[in-house]
């Protein structure tokens, strides 16, 4: 079971700059998994160097977040989220589910550095369990979903 109240409070710090945060992850996950760039069309034929003043990137990465925030604020009650962004991840993007593992180990690197106060330990696992089952469940729609990398 994860603890979701300690997980939305941590949350609310993340939104007070969804888009400048989820920038930093992207940014990050493009930096320590150059070949997760190769999936996102506006920003494979650019060096990283040059992603860090991109303003798609800060778009989507707003994007990313807010889909993430609406799982978050279901507090586990997020088939239906996940069932859409499994959907659109299998049939229009092809992002391979283990996309999903990479970018959330990225949160958790990224979140520590950031909101060190409030990524306590007891945060730092009831995120990582989040994320699991989070990634977990993708993994079963893209199965159930056909998807052939």
């Amino acid at each position: 079971m994860c603890d979701w109240d300690l997980i939305n409070k941590v949350w609310a710090k993340v939104e007070e700059d969804l888009a400048g945060n989820g920038q930093t992850v992207l940014l990050r996950l493009f930096e320590e998994h150059p070949e997760t760039k190769a999936h996102f069309p506006k920003f494979k034929g650019i060096p990283l160097g040059q992603l860090t003043s991109n303003a798609d990137v800060k778009t989507h990465g707003n994007t990313v977040f807010k889909a993430l925030g609406d799982v978050v604020k279901q507090k586990g009650k997020h088939a239906s989220n996940l069932q859409a962004l499994a959907t659109t991840h299998i049939n229009k993007h092809k992002i391979p589910p283990q996309n999903f593992t990479l970018i959330t180990n990225v949160i958790l690197k990224v979140f520590a550095e950031k909101f060190p106060g409030e990524m306590t330990a007891p945060a730092q696992e009831a995120f990582s369990k989040a994320f699991k089952a989070i990634c977990s469940e993708l993994e079963d729609l893209y199965k159930k979903g056909g998807f052939q990398s």
